[in-house]
């Protein structure tokens, strides 16, 4: 596992205010929040595990939060509006489609062509009015001002942890050695 566990505490409802969670419902118990990076290759081998974990326990509520690593990761901002514009009911599949091509490539949207031809014209529509932009910047300055240098970095109700988790088992530890559940 590449993980480290840090000590610093932050408010949940700072990390949360103005979002939905991907998974889950507002009112859970855990809350977990992710600062990722489409391209950043231990968010990618962590994302559908977290998710996989989220979807499986429903006193979870998952906020995906963005921080792309722009000067390593030159596309991850695109993607990152593209993660921000996409329904939570279709987030893992768009995830999913984006870490199906490398992180070389710039965003291309025959990626998403399996999506509802209004969903897809939904997340266009926002990236285009520079929504997306807007909430991956106000992600990324958040991530900032909470302590976030790298990622993946993860606060599950407010507590600071970062490393990749290669299995669900392993985001269940985290949890359980976070929360004491």
């Amino acid at each position: 596992m590449l993980a480290l566990l840090i000590g610093q505490q932050v408010d949940v409802s700072t990390l949360t205010e103005g979002r939905e969670p991907v998974v889950g419902e507002k009112n859970a118990p855990v809350v977990m929040v992710m600062f990722t990076d489409p391209d950043c290759p231990y968010c990618r081998m962590t994302h559908k595990n977290v998710i996989e974990f989220a979807k499986s326990r429903p006193d979870v509520a998952l906020y995906i939060r963005f921080f792309p690593l722009r000067t390593i990761h030159p596309n991850a901002q695109e993607k990152a509006e593209v993660l921000a514009c996409t329904p939570k009911e279709h987030f893992p599949e768009v995830m999913e489609a984006i870490e199906a091509h490398s992180p070389r490539e710039p965003f291309d949207w025959t990626w998403i062509s399996r999506l509802d031809a209004k969903v897809i014209k939904r997340i266009k529509r926002c990236v285009e009015s520079g929504e997306g932009k807007r909430i991956v910047e106000e992600d990324f300055r958040l991530g900032f001002k909470s302590g976030v240098e790298g990622t993946p970095t993860f606060f599950v109700n407010g507590k600071k942890r970062v490393g990749a988790l290669r299995s669900p088992a392993e985001v269940e530890r985290m949890v359980s050695e976070i929360t004491g559940q």
